[in-house]
């Protein structure tokens, strides 16, 4: 498959089927080029690679730090060379070899060659390819082969170099987002995917979301992860409990992706954990579950660590839970007032909102024209506005009559089926009967 000695980039994505800690490393190089650490000894004909060969490559991975113990069993279940000295390893690899001198430099290859040289154009994932060049892996390497044999691909020490040119062979074969087929065998290469990718999958089975998240689970893939469930249930799949459990061990970005109803199943230790940005984007009927979940969570918290922990949640509050904080000296700031559903701020009185925001209140004055605080304020008495000081204006006149604005706004969406003439004819009327004669 190619040449005697050839210098390969190491990296470490050996296994999806030992556990451990999959995904590759990137090979230290220098001055930021292509120089990575590689075997001085001679090699033989890549096509004849000796199996001791193949055991001192993980042997050099784990004496550099780059794979753990337990990941390199994955592979050794092939080779068959490093089942004792693996059983006798700690993990504290600060033991040296000595008949293996790292080279810390090689020369630049040209990157440009598209064409594959003769007698190297492979026909099976193997670890013979780990000696291949990038240039050589586009020219040798069909995307089409590492579809086939995605779960060999999991199984090889490959760069991130390597894998990236990977990545590219499978999005030129499928650039408008990869068949589940394909999905369905990703395993630990799911690393390689981005989000932007993930949302362009059509992922209609549980198993293949369970599939991806077994082997996500422990590694720093919370975007990937997020972008997996939004897509799974933007296509109407259903989450099962078991799946909701194993995702409470991730970062909860994905909250705002799932129903009212598969939020109902949600851990209070998700709860716990979700930051304010994690609920950007929640929907109303979403906060009106995650809400009282919130208040049950926190409990057996008082004062304003209470609030603290609710804060984020507060969207799914109603009056009487406003009501409530505003006799704690919460102080709430105007970001988290704006957050709060409009029906829940119209019944509050103006004395309720000072308490409400406390050393905050000066904050309503650059809301004044903007959801809930304006509609609030068009609910107000003027001179209850005015006591708070702050020049706050579109509150009802002084002397003028209070009308329940529900009842106009019943009027306003009505106006299609009476004629304005007949309506403003019944309100002139009563106001007239009110005048004494």
């Amino acid at each position: 498959m190619g040449g005697a000695g050839r210098e390969g980039e190491i990296g470490h994505t050996l296994g999806s089927g030992a556990g451990g800690s999959p995904g590759p490393v990137p090979s230290p190089g220098v001055n930021g080029g292509t120089e990575t650490m590689a075997l001085q000894t001679a090699q033989p004909p890549l096509g004849s690679r000796w199996t001791s060969t193949r055991g001192s490559l993980l042997l050099l991975l784990l004496s550099l730090g780059w794979v753990l113990p337990s990941r390199a069993q994955a592979a050794d279940s092939r080779l068959g060379v490093m089942t004792p000295w693996l059983q006798g390893t700690s993990r504290d690899l600060t033991w040296q070899w000595p008949e293996l001198t790292v080279i810390l430099s090689r020369d630049r290859r040209d990157t440009q060659k598209k064409v594959c040289p003769p007698g190297q154009k492979a026909h099976v994932v193997d670890e013979n390819l780990v000696f291949y060049e990038e240039w050589e892996l586009e020219a040798c390497v069909d995307g089409a082969l590492l579809e086939a044999q995605m779960d060999r691909v999991n199984m090889v020490p490959f760069t991130y170099q390597q894998l990236d040119v990977f990545k590219r062979k499978l999005d030129q074969l499928y650039p408008q987002g990869y068949p589940e087929s394909l999905i369905q065998h990703l395993g630990y290469f799911f690393f390689e995917i981005t989000p932007e990718d993930i949302h362009k999958w059509n992922v209609t089975s549980l198993e293949t979301v369970k599939s991806l998240l077994k082997v996500s689970k422990g590694h720093k893939v919370d975007a990937q992860v997020a972008a997996l469930i939004a897509c799974y249930v933007a296509g109407g799949g259903q989450l099962d409990k078991a799946t909701l459990d194993v995702l409470a061990t991730f970062s909860p970005t994905y909250l705002c992706v799932l129903s009212p109803e598969q939020l109902g199943s949600v851990q209070h230790s998700v709860i716990w954990v979700a930051r304010a940005q994690d609920l950007d984007a929640c929907r109303p009927p979403q906060m009106d579950v995650l809400y009282p979940k919130a208040r049950t969570a926190f409990q057996n918290l008082s004062g304003s660590e209470y609030f603290e922990r609710i804060k984020p949640y507060l969207g799914g509050a109603r009056t009487e839970d406003l009501r409530a904080l505003s006799q704690q000296n919460v102080s709430m700031d105007t970001a988290t007032f704006k957050t709060l559903q409009r029906e829940a701020v119209l019944p509050l009185t103006v004395a309720e909102v000072q308490n409400l925001l406390g050393a905050n209140l000066a904050g309503l004055k650059a809301e004044q024209g903007n959801s809930p605080v304006r509609d609030w304020i068009l609910r107000q008495r003027q001179d209850d506005l005015d006591r708070l000081g702050l020049g706050l204006r579109g509150g009802i006149p002084n002397g003028y009559l209070v009308m329940d604005l529900s009842f106009r706004e019943a009027l306003s969406g009505g106006a299609r089926l009476l004629r304005p003439g007949p309506v403003f004819t019944a309100i002139l009327a009563l106001l007239l009967g009110l005048i004494p004669k």
